[in-house]
């Protein structure tokens, strides 16, 4: 089988497990439109020419050229990446905003498929699941993230850590349906 044929496979499972999860924490639309942009050729044709099958292809396509073209055009176009919320332009610094809560749920759910996919580890969703809270940690350091956001990451990575998938999905949902424009106020147990 080409890679072409064999990435197009591994995005689609990808966002299966990330709009499964979406909608398991009631962001319908999110679970819909997640990752479309991986689908359009400028992502796919870059994506496929560097697929591995276990790792993403950007890492792959940075190895090689120092940039990644299909990286680019996806974090500018999917503001389920953190990267998406860093203002730059006209300073010298790198200043993050505070992501809105659908999209903090979202990214969640998309290191939950990109984890399940690339690792072929399929957690019991039940039960408590520490990968993501260890990767998560491993390139914390690396992350830019506003403060407010960080420690609503944090908390929803040690629930799955602690409780699993379902009762990450289950608060998050739970707390969505809490007018949550302004999270800092929310009351987390």
């Amino acid at each position: 089988m080409n890679r072409y044929i064999k990435h197009f496979i591994t995005i689609s499972r990808h966002k299966y497990y990330v709009m499964k999860f979406c909608f398991k924490c009631g962001i319908y639309k999110r679970g819909l439109l997640h990752d479309l942009s991986k689908y359009g050729i400028t992502e796919f044709m870059s994506s496929a020419k560097y697929f591995q099958g276990n790792r993403s292809p950007i890492d792959a396509e940075k190895a090689e050229t120092g940039y990644s073209i299909a990286w680019q055009h996806h974090k500018g176009h999917n503001p389920h990446h953190w990267e998406y919320w860093i203002d730059n332009l006209g300073t010298y610094e790198n200043k993050p905003i505070k992501i809105p809560y659908e999209y903090v749920v979202e990214m969640i759910c998309d290191w939950l498929g990109a984890g399940i996919v690339y690792s072929k580890n399929k957690p019991d969703y039940d039960k408590p699941y520490s990968e993501p809270l260890e990767y998560y940690n491993k390139f914390k350091k690396e992350r830019l993230l506003h403060k407010e956001t960080q420690n609503l990451i944090e908390y929803f990575l040690n629930v799955i850590d602690k409780k699993g998938i379902n009762e990450f999905c289950r608060q998050s949902k739970d707390l969505y349906v809490i007018p949550v424009a302004e999270y800092q106020g929310i009351y987390i147990p």
